[in-house]
């Protein structure tokens, strides 16, 4: 059972996915580590915290192929 902070962060962690499409790399790296502590404390479950990678990499690959044309 999720406790009252898990649930209380699934709904912040569709406001993180929105963000993440606006954010820069050095953005991003320190978004990681902030979301690192939330999942090391519990706040947020397994399924979310792959959503939130998968975000993270495809925001990543965006930023590679804007380099890339560049």
């Amino acid at each position: 059972m999720l406790s009252k902070k898990a649930v209380d962060a699934g709904a912040g962690v569709d406001a993180w996915i929105a963000q993440i499409s606006q954010m820069s790399l050095e953005e991003l790296a320190t978004f990681q580590s902030k979301t690192l502590a939330e999942i090391t404390a519990g706040k947020v479950t397994p399924k979310q915290a792959r959503t939130i990678d998968r975000s993270i990499g495809e925001r990543l690959n965006v930023i590679e192929q804007h380099l890339r044309c560049a």
